[in-house]
Parts: C-alpha cells; structure tokens; sequence
C-alpha cells in the first residue's frame, strides 16, 4: 500500500501563512506593550517587539508543518 502526501489548495496554504503572521503580529505587540510597561525605552521595546515576532513566526511555520497544513 502506497501512502501519497495530500495536496493542500494554494490559497488554503496562504490563509495558514496569513494566520501565523497575524498571530506572530499580536505576540510581538503583546511582547512590546509588556517591555514598554516595565520602564524600557522605545527603541527598547522595539528591539524586544522584534525579537518576539522573529521567534514566534518560525516556530508556528514548523508547527504547521509537522501537522501537516502547510
């Protein structure tokens, strides 16, 4: 018995992608509020913003994809 990988849509694959920004958006913003709140500088709430959206992302890609939605 042969088992081939289900094709997903394009545009089904988009809205994942689209989703998982838009997740990773609002941690990043959650993460700046947070930093902005406990006294640091903007510049320093940026940084940490950033850094909040650069982990996120890559770890729900990964998670999509080992479900198999991507």
């Amino acid at each position: 018995m042969s088992v081939q990988p289900v094709s997903r849509p394009p545009a089904l694959r988009a809205l994942w992608v689209l989703a998982t920004v838009q997740f990773s958006a609002l941690v990043a913003l959650v993460a700046g509020i947070l930093s902005g709140a406990s006294g640091t500088s903007l510049p320093g709430a940026v940084l940490h913003a950033g850094g909040a959206f650069a982990a996120t992302l890559p770890l729900c890609l990964a998670v999509l994809s080992v479900l198999g939605a991507l």
